[in-house]
């Protein structure tokens, strides 16, 4: 988020107050607009701001990939007397209605291809991300290999393959590789060999 002067009237985001054009704010696009003093500061509540503009456009997208997707399977279910017609398939020559219902067929699928684009960068904007996820989820993964991994466990990295635990340390292990070597590795590069068939 960074300060700026706003180009437009508007009002903070977060306590309504009005602001003038020339006044100074604090932006971020995927959050909006506060007067200073308001800009959200903890993760989470930077997570709820930009949820709440994320949604509308998510539920956008995807009332749109709905309307495709019904606009695809209604082309299709319109070709399925033709396509269900062994002979209509099989004669040779060139058939002009069996072209224009193979032309259709195709606007159907590149209308469900579309939809798919569609809902997939809805299901991207459902996910908000904001600083310090990426190692709030290392930290968490960290956690649950501590709850198995000990010192001698059998361990593979996804790396440097298998090797055995020679110490624990805050957010590494030590590792002596079967490769050879002996190093650290970030506890949540590796995954436990315990009850692994496959060693």
């Amino acid at each position: 988020m960074r300060a700026i002067v706003s180009r437009y009237p508007g009002s903070c985001a977060k306590c309504g107050e009005p602001f003038e054009v020339g006044a100074e704010i604090m932006y971020e696009k995927q959050t909006g607009t506060f007067c200073h003093g308001c800009e959200p500061a903890d993760p989470e509540e930077i997570r709820a701001y930009r949820q709440a503009r994320a949604d509308p456009k998510a539920d956008r997208l995807e009332a749109s990939a709905s309307r495709l997707r019904g606009e695809a399977e209604a082309k299709l279910k319109s070709c399925e007397p033709y396509t269900s017609d062994h002979a209509f398939n099989t004669q040779p020559g060139h058939i002009p209605i069996r072209a224009r219902i193979i032309a259709r067929q195709d606007r159907a699928y590149r209308l469900l291809d579309e939809a798919d684009e569609k809902s997939d960068r809805a299901d991207r904007l459902r996910q908000v991300r904001v600083a310090g996820d990426a190692e709030r989820a290392r930290q968490a993964k960290r956690e649950a290999n501590d709850a198995i991994i000990t010192k001698a466990s059998r361990i593979r990295d996804h790396v440097f393959g298998t090797g055995t635990v020679t110490r624990v340390n805050q957010k590494t292990y030590t590792i002596r590789f079967d490769s050879g070597g002996t190093w650290p590795r970030d506890k949540s590069y590796v995954t436990s060999m315990e009850g692994r068939t496959d060693a």
